[in-house]
């Protein structure tokens, strides 16, 4: 409970006061603004401590509605305390980076151009919210986004194709549904799952190391569902040699355990309804997304 005289972490009427002095160019708003900042940094560092789970079961006495927002405003409540006085530090980090280089409090961020993108211009933020990007090369750079993806994701169906073939000839599932599963799975290659090092897993499908499963093994952080409620939990995945291995592998598995999509036949809809109905994954819009990737492929020729 909020001790009394005390307020809550969001105030909508302070958040507009700051606004507005900020505007006036008032030096205390930069501080103010970049302790606000803190706080919610912090206060998402809390939210993804608790949302990560090292367990398999949820939790039924604490997977509520309402457990969950009043988690979350007891989480933004602890923010605003924690960066109350000298905080964390990155506040006054902040104010003196930005004192050093004269900024305006009331300024807005300026655009910068973006090489090669004609009318496209990036917000100058603080490094703190600024995602790392994938580094790209000149000549990338002259390519436009929309043709950029479908080259990356053509690329993936032509690397691909020799194995998803291979796959098909041994369980009779067409090559563009297996190609649709494993770019699914995998983000078309952008996602697949990898070691402490980084090193490939060549596990484009997301099978996971189960007890009988002898061979390497990866661990990494996967969204699984409970309940519905998506959770952040640790799993084990299998590892191959190659992407051959891979594929003949998630042959099998389709073989030993999903009978419903094998009897699909050519029916694309009926494939993806028979992985979801036999727990391929806990996700339950996962039937839905499936369908979605398959005609993206059809659409690209796979």
């Amino acid at each position: 409970m909020i001790a009394t005289g005390e307020r809550l972490a969001i105030d909508v009427a302070d958040v507009q006061a700051l606004k507005a002095r900020a505007a006036s160019g008032d030096p205390a708003a930069l501080r103010s603004a970049a302790r606000q900042f803190e706080s919610l940094m912090m206060a998402q560092m809390l939210k993804t401590m608790r949302e990560t789970r090292f367990s398999d079961e949820d939790d039924p006495m604490t997977g509520g509605e309402g457990v969950k927002l009043y988690q979350e405003l007891l989480d933004q409540q602890w923010a605003s305390k924690l960066s109350s006085g000298r905080g964390l530090g990155f506040a006054e980090m902040m104010v003196k980076a930005m004192e050093s280089r004269g900024m305006n409090v009331g300024a807005a961020p300026e655009a910068t151009p973006v090489p090669g993108c004609v009318g496209c211009a990036v917000r100058t933020e603080s490094p703190a919210m600024v995602r790392t990007a994938h580094p790209t090369t000149e000549a990338a750079a002259t390519v436009p986004v929309a043709a950029s993806v479908g080259n990356r994701k053509q690329a993936f169906l032509e690397t691909m194709q020799p194995h998803a073939e291979a796959a098909a000839e041994a369980t009779g599932v067409p090559s563009r549904y297996i190609l649709a599963h494993a770019a699914l799975e995998s983000g078309w290659g952008e996602r697949e799952i990898r070691g402490q090092n980084g090193e490939a897993s060549h596990n484009l499908f997301g099978i996971k190391a189960g007890r009988n499963w002898d061979g390497a093994s990866v661990q990494t952080l996967t969204t699984e569902y409970r309940q519905g409620m998506p959770m952040k939990l640790a799993q084990n995945f299998r590892a191959y040699d190659d992407y051959s291995a891979g594929f003949t592998d998630y042959a099998k598995v389709l073989k030993s355990r999903y009978g419903a999509a094998l009897a699909a036949g050519a029916d694309g809809d009926a494939f993806a309804n028979g992985l979801a109905a036999g727990g391929y994954a806990t996700d339950p819009a996962y039937a839905g997304k499936l369908k979605a990737v398959i005609a993206s492929v059809a659409m690209a020729g796979g």
